[in-house]
């Protein structure tokens, strides 16, 4: 059964859309791209500060960290943002920070 999830899993997230992101004419450019959330982590916040949530994305072939907006710790406190979940990200931004590649959702 788990070989069955896995095909099923692979036939609904972009493969490869992660990469695309960062690369300028990709033809594998997907423009709302479906990955699955593998990692939800909070991040320690400065006294006054929302709270701020880490969240890894996989689209099977590439994994990239993200920061999610505070207007999206919603979607984290009601539980319908975390781990082995598969989202659409229809508002993103493609940053690069001391090297390693970020998304912003």
């Amino acid at each position: 059964m788990a070989g069955t999830a896995n095909l099923a899993a692979a036939a609904r997230i972009n493969q490869g859309a992660l990469a695309a992101i960062f690369e300028q004419n990709s033809p594998a450019h997907v423009e709302h791209p479906i990955v699955q959330c593998v990692q939800v982590k909070p991040i320690a916040a400065q006294p006054g500060a929302p709270e701020r949530f880490r969240v890894v994305f996989s689209d099977i072939k590439n994994y990239v960290q993200s920061m999610l907006a505070t207007s999206g710790n919603i979607y984290v406190t009601e539980g319908k943002l975390r781990r082995g979940v598969f989202c659409r990200l229809t508002q993103y931004q493609a940053n690069q920070v001391k090297g390693k590649k970020w998304v912003g959702v």
